[in-house]
């Protein structure tokens, strides 16, 4: 049926038309030269909400779907310029704008306006708010996936830096400068502890406020109401989302545009020997993906600059043995004997040193296994001397630097995932399943659970790629049904839309169908590591399997009830 105004109808022989333009997805509207509505299809009055009696012209429409008086005016001088166009061109004129509803909501609305051979204005209105909607989601997810690259160049940049750079101070203001640049933030400063320890100096600071600090002698008293000297003397991240509103921001007057602002302790061997502050001009810049980087890179440049210490050390020492040697010779001619003793004990030493001096350079390579073990022989050798507290700190250290170390390996092991030629090959999933199954009931024989593996599960693939893809599966099946009293494991196959799927099911923890899309990124985990061990690269991988495959992978679950993971191998049609 025909929505029309009692204002008038099509013409009787027009009925066909007026019927059609009833069945179009679209709004469509004829209007009078004299602003009276004409006609207006059936799809006219849902998409405002208005009734016929609420509408009797344009003039009426125009104020209640543009109730601010200032954009209203320029609407209506936009729709006096597209008639003057129309009239002129005699052709279709376009264009969009935010319309208000009945009910207040604000639509949308694609206009596309018609003069017809009777100087009628003929519109066709188009809802296009959830398309509008999703490419602004689509732009910030690509503005979220840009920055995240960029964190992991820098974070590899910083962490090549430590290798290259010997000098602390090269270092850290390549470090400050590298992330205010890739990360666009107003300012960056580095500062450490003065000898007394009641002093936070400015070691390093990016731009022009940054060197007129420096050159000031800017430090700020550890303790103070500045975020740094709280930082440092709490040892925590302090974050001010709103520095007007956050007491504890030190009112620097080289620093006027800061709107937030985040300081992060740097830690070595357990002790806070300085801090870095990051601070931008917008309220909360800070995102949790920022900080987590951030603090890693952090702890990266912590490690390395007490490491520089240390070499710097050590080269002093070998200068001192070598100018020992020099003395030593020197007396050869009186006491030879003894000179040559003295020499061979000095050949020995610098040896040591040498090596030494070659270790602390290979520790600054790998500043992680130098937490680990640094903390190891204060464990080993300071024992008897630390409280329970200590011990615990030194093993939490250890346990968080050995962690890193494995997220470093995992997503190692995952970036190589993408590289290399797929080796295809005749692949039967069921025994790959059943030989996974056996190493887990021998790792831990006590368990028993209830394993289901549907035979001859024959695909097309790469058989070494397939089975890392399988034990991480399985391997996870096993370790959340850990605590199911009768755990159950099945692996089978189903068809979907003439395709098979595989699957894995348990019966264990499950998980939240509203967390779902983050159980595939790298390092995204839903339980915590108290309860379940693990890094969160594991699903990652498998999915990058997948994919390399050509396939898909997806899951469902209820937490206390269980999960199912589905894969599909289009390989195996060959």
């Amino acid at each position: 049926m025909t929505h029309s105004l009692p204002a008038g109808r099509l013409p009787e022989d027009q009925a066909d038309a007026e019927h059609l333009l009833d069945l179009l997805p679209f709004a469509v509207a004829l209007i009078a030269p004299d602003g009276k509505f004409v006609y207006v299809n059936s799809q006219f009055w849902p998409l405002f909400g208005y009734t016929p009696a609420d509408l009797p012209d344009l003039a009426t429409w125009l104020v209640r779907a543009y109730p601010d008086p200032v954009y209203r005016q320029r609407i209506q001088a936009d729709w006096r310029r597209t008639v003057q166009q129309l009239l002129s061109e005699q052709g279709v004129v376009s264009y969009e704008s935010e319309v208000t509803c009945k009910d207040g909501t604000v639509r949308t609305v694609y206009f596309r306006v018609v003069i017809t051979d009777a100087g009628n204005l003929l519109i066709f209105l188009e809802d296009i708010t959830d398309r509008r909607q999703i490419e602004r989601e689509r732009e910030q997810l690509l503005k979220d996936l840009q920055r995240s690259h960029t964190q992991l160049l820098t974070a590899a940049e910083v962490a090549k830096s430590m290798i290259t750079l010997l000098d602390p101070h090269t270092l850290i203001q390549y470090t400050v400068n590298l992330i205010c640049e890739r990360f666009e933030f107003y300012y960056v400063g580095l500062f450490l502890l003065d000898e007394s320890g009641d002093y936070a100096v400015l070691q390093a600071g990016s731009g022009e406020a940054g060197r007129q600090m420096l050159a000031a002698g800017h430090k700020l008293a550890v303790g103070g109401h500045s975020m740094i000297g709280w930082c440092v003397a709490h040892a925590q991240p302090r974050i001010a989302l709103d520095v007007g509103e956050e007491a504890v921001r030190f009112d620097n007057p080289f620093l006027p545009d800061t709107r937030s602002e985040i300081a992060l302790p740097l830690v070595a061997h357990g002790q806070v020997f300085g801090a870095l502050t990051v601070q931008s001009t917008h309220e909360a810049a800070f995102s949790a993906e920022d900080i987590v980087i951030l603090q890693a890179m952090v702890d990266q440049v912590a490690v390395a600059i007490q490491n520089a210490h240390l070499f710097a050390a050590a080269q002093q020492e070998i200068a001192r043995r070598r100018q020992a040697e020099e003395e030593v010779r020197h007396l050869n001619e009186v006491l030879e004997q003894r000179v040559a003793e003295r020499t061979a004990q000095l050949k020995a030493i610098n040896q040591e040193l040498e090596a030494f001096a070659y270790s602390v350079s290979h520790d600054l390579r790998a500043p992680l296994r130098a937490i680990d073990g640094f903390s190891q022989a204060l464990l080993e050798d300071y024992e008897t001397r630390l409280d329970a507290e200590g011990r615990d700190f030194l093993l939490r250290v250890r346990a968080a630097s050995q962690r890193m170390a494995q997220l470093i390996d995992d997503l190692l092991k995952l970036s190589r995932l993408s590289r290399g030629e797929l080796h295809c090959e005749r692949v039967d999933l069921s025994d790959l399943a059943r030989e996974i199954v056996v190493d887990l009931r021998q790792q831990q024989p006590e368990r028993q659970v209830d394993v289901t593996i549907v035979p001859q599960l024959i695909v097309y693939g790469d058989a070494r790629l397939l089975r890392i893809a399988l034990e991480n599966l399985l391997g996870n099946a096993w370790k959340f049904t850990s605590k199911t009293a009768a755990a159950r494991i099945e692996l089978g196959v189903m068809a979907q839309e003439g395709q098979p799927v595989y699957f894995i099911r348990d019966n264990g923890a499950g998980f939240e169908m509203a967390y779902a899309d983050k159980l595939f990124g790298a390092f995204q985990r839903l339980h915590q590591n108290t309860e379940f061990e693990g890094t969160g690269i594991g699903l990652a991988t498998v999915q990058r399997i997948i994919h390399r495959h050509g396939g898909r992978i997806w899951a469902e679950g209820v937490v206390g009830q269980g999960a199912t993971f589905y894969f599909t191998l289009p390989y195996m049609q060959r």
